[in-house]
């Protein structure tokens, strides 16, 4: 696992991440001062066919994590987003080798309204990468808690990566709340 943090002010920041089979990735954010929102460049070499990606009013990157989760072989690319202010709510842009041929968008699920897996959530989201599963950790929140004080516990999602019949997914396999 290869993990990166990074600085969302940076003027642009612009990494490259070499999987285990020595492909390349190649990541560029801007993120211009007093703007909360950045765009991202994803490039890849060394594929049959490269990617060359630019996600416009993107969230500011947190940090890049490089990894195999469906165990296959072949690395791929999560990109943590973080939105600023008081919320913090994150997301994940996800990349998945195809044999090392090609690249494809790995779908990580919405939040919709009413869906009990975030019920009481108000962002502040942490994920990070363990046993080849993508966790998600935040805290809840009680109707009478501010932003600032969530007083009903934490919730730990488990994500497993699976092949779908049109793309790649990642679907929560495991809820835990905690008080």
């Amino acid at each position: 696992v290869m993990i990166l943090n990074y600085d969302a002010y940076a003027q642009p920041n612009q990494n490259e991440y070499k999987t285990n089979t020595g492909k390349i990735f190649s990541i560029t954010e801007k993120h211009p001062y007093g703007q909360s929102l950045s765009t991202i460049e994803i490039k890849s070499s060394g594929f049959e066919y490269n990617l060359d990606e630019k996600i416009e009013d993107s969230d500011p990157i947190k940090e890049i994590i490089i990894d195999d989760l469906d165990n296959n072989g072949f690395d791929e690319l999560y990109i943590i987003t973080v939105s600023s202010g008081s919320g913090s709510y994150g997301n994940v842009l996800a990349f998945a080798s195809n044999r090392d041929l090609s690249l494809s968008r790995i779908n990580f699920p919405d939040i919709h309204k009413g869906d009990k897996l975030f019920k009481g959530y108000m962002g502040h989201d942490s994920f990070s990468i363990i046993n080849k599963k993508l966790l998600r950790v935040f805290p809840l929140y009680l109707p009478a808690d501010k932003q600032s004080a969530p007083t009903g516990g934490m919730r730990k999602l488990t994500y497993d990566l699976h092949q779908g019949e049109a793309a790649w997914q990642l679907q929560v396999e495991n809820s835990i709340e905690t008080k």
